[in-house]
């Protein structure tokens, strides 16, 4: 089980991190339909999984858990900045 959880939470932060890389280099790419389908999806498996794995019996997290919570966070916070970011772009005359 410990395996399995491993490679979830490493691979989901993977797409995290491509995420992240998009959104620095190609953000027209990221800006799609897709690329917001995937950046939603991404964000909220990452918060049932951390839950998931917070609320299962020992209630301690490995390393993987603590960088899944970290990544799907900054994965959230990118969003908010895209949303303030666009706000003052359309304000603008």
């Amino acid at each position: 089980m410990l395996i399995l959880r491993r490679t979830a939470n490493y691979s989901l932060c993977i797409v995290h991190l491509g995420i992240l890389a998009f959104w620095l280099a190609a953000w027209e790419l990221l800006f799609t339909k897709a690329g917001l389908i995937i950046w939603g999806i991404s964000t909220l498996l990452g918060a049932i999984l951390f839950i998931i794995w917070k609320r299962q019996g020992d209630n301690r997290l490995d390393s993987s858990g603590w960088i899944l919570a970290i990544s799907t966070v900054l994965t959230v916070v990118l969003a908010l900045v895209s949303v303030v970011i666009e706000y003052a772009v359309s304000s603008m005359p």
